[in-house]
């Protein structure tokens, strides 16, 4: 509901500006391509007298990497009035199968009959009687889907505007256009993920499974990216080019992460982080009539967010032990590199009054 009310405030805006000048420039840029990159987080640093099996603060302690590789659909619009222009977007995704996604633990629990302090849960542990440090305990590989949902608007002021000529005093051969704007993005995804195989680097026992297809893990992060953009396009005959450099000082990442298969669990985690993005973008079209033109657009992003992220098991048992109610905290960094191509159609037209 919330996007429908920012959307439906969006096109009400428009709507007000055409009635409110003599002319008005729409174009609508309907278009397909393919997403790739990752959303990665790390977590760690749990208190010992929190972390449910005392291990000393570390970090990180588990490491999930969520991969991208899925292609898009996209709808783009923009309206120019005098040396504004407002613009927006949306993308979505075409197939769910994304990349493998890839799970990495230090410090893991194993069950241990024969452990020194009798039957019960143990971690390994490298100490110097004044520091710990854990090895790479278990790893993982899981097929994953992926739904992905982005959305942005932005306004734009035409800062300069400037001819250029192949000689001096030659004719016009193009217009080069500087933009200052600001804008606000939203990227969400919700992933699931099977097992394919989970084994344990150091040799614990309890950690070779071979995955049956069932889901083991759901995922879903959300970014809220406010951000400032220099914009520099250029024109030249049918030809015309644009490169955007943006930057966000105020990122807000919330994830939300259920292990469903986990023994003792399952374990449930939401997370809170904010940080900052860098965003580029370059765009090329070629115009084949006055209102038609096709274009590529290649569209990067980089952000890393650091927050808490909150972490419950639930009492429990497999059929073979019992485990009360276990809460606690951790450090959590989510990183995320996205990048994406695409192919579109643009019809360009005008609105007199």
């Amino acid at each position: 509901m919330k996007v429908c009310r920012i959307l439906l405030a969006f096109v009400l805006m428009l709507l007000m500006v055409s009635l409110a000048h003599a002319r008005v420039e729409f174009e609508v840029s309907p278009g397909a391509g393919y997403l790739t990159g990752d959303n990665t987080y790390e977590i760690g640093n749990v208190p010992a007298e929190l972390d449910p099996w005392g291990r000393d603060p570390y970090f990180p302690i588990s490491r999930l990497e969520f991969l991208l590789g899925v292609p898009i659909a996209t709808l783009d619009a923009r309206v120019t009035v005098n040396r504004w222009t407002l613009s927006g977007g949306a993308r979505i995704n075409i197939r769910d199968r994304a990349g493998n996604t890839r799970d990495s633990d230090w410090g893991m629990p194993f069950w241990d009959n024969d452990g020194d302090g009798g039957p019960g849960w143990y971690v390994w542990e490298i100490t110097d009687n004044t520091h710990s440090r854990y090895a790479l305990d278990v790893e993982s590989k899981s097929e994953s889907t992926v739904d992905v949902l982005f959305w942005e608007a932005k306004v734009a002021y035409e800062l300069f505007s400037s001819p250029y000529r192949d000689t001096f005093e030659g004719p016009i051969q193009g217009i080069v256009r500087g933009y200052f704007g600001v804008g606000y993005e939203s990227r969400s995804f919700e992933y699931e993920c099977a097992l394919i195989r989970q084994w344990s680097p150091s040799g614990i026992p309890g950690y070779s499974v071979i995955g049956n297809g069932t889901a083991g893990l759901a995922y879903d992060v959300s970014y809220s990216i406010p951000y400032a953009e220099f914009t520099l396009e250029g024109d030249t005959g049918n030809m015309g080019m644009s490169f955007s450099a943006g930057y966000s000082p105020y990122v807000r990442a919330r994830d939300e992460d259920v292990h469903l298969a986990r023994r003792p669990g399952p374990i449930h985690a939401e997370g809170k982080c904010t940080g900052n993005a860098l965003k580029a973008r370059a765009n090329l079209r070629y115009a084949i009539t006055p209102h038609w033109s096709v274009g590529v657009l290649l569209d990067y992003l980089y952000l890393r967010t650091s927050g808490e992220q909150d972490n419950a098991i639930y009492a429990g048992t497999n059929g073979v032990t019992s485990w009360d109610n276990a809460f606690w905290t951790t450090d959590e960094k989510i990183i995320s590199r996205q990048a994406y191509f695409t192919l579109d159609v643009r019809y360009c037209f005008s609105i007199h009054r």
